[in-house]
């Protein structure tokens, strides 16, 4: 009975934490790099600390260097956990003008070596797919930023319900087992 109820446990914790990433993606993105930020923090704060504990130590013959990668670690830690949507939204503009220049490339590419290689219409469209999708990013970074929370939120719902179909099943040949037991054992007792 225990197993059944960690189906259905791992499944209420899948449905719920995908209807979460769906229904609040942007939100989902911003505390994801809260959470990298807090890591970078804590990553340069134990450096920074070392350093000092090190530094002040009379057993050590050299003393260390300052870690400026700490120190630079603490301070991206504190950015990202304080800014995440100007980060977000940053990143999103470089990674859209990389789309759309290297979309203008291919297309630029296609046309001027046309007569020596002919390209076929499906290449065109995800060439310009590209294009048009770098354009989006551009003109709405913290919406395209979450799509891939919205599927990661998608896919957990699937997860969820599939692994409720599992459990009810598991809970549907338990029973059945229990019974076909129970009547093995009663026909042990009408035989003795």
């Amino acid at each position: 009975m225990k197993i059944v109820n960690s189906y259905i446990f791992r499944a209420v914790c899948a449905l719920l934490i995908g209807l979460l990433l769906v229904s609040n993606p942007e939100r989902m993105t911003g505390l994801l790099v809260q959470v990298i930020g807090g890591l970078f923090l804590i990553s340069g704060l134990v450096s920074l600390i070392n350093y000092f504990i090190i530094s002040y130590s009379d057993k050590v013959p050299v003393k260390p260097v300052f870690p400026m990668v700490g120190l630079g670690s603490l301070l991206f830690g504190v950015f990202l956990g304080f800014f995440p949507g100007l980060f977000i939204t940053y990143l999103m503009y470089i990674f859209g003008f990389l789309m759309v220049v290297a979309g203008i490339n291919q297309l630029w590419n296609m046309f001027r070596l046309r007569r020596l290689i002919p390209f076929r219409w499906y290449v065109l469209f995800f060439t310009l797919l590209i294009t048009a999708l770098g354009v989006f990013v551009l003109f709405n970074p913290l919406e395209s930023a979450s799509v891939p929370f919205i599927l990661l939120g998608v896919s957990f719902m699937l997860y969820g319900v599939s692994e409720l179909i599992n459990g009810v099943r598991w809970r549907k040949y338990s029973r059945m087992q229990q019974q076909k037991e129970q009547v093995l054992i009663e026909r042990e007792d009408e035989e003795i």
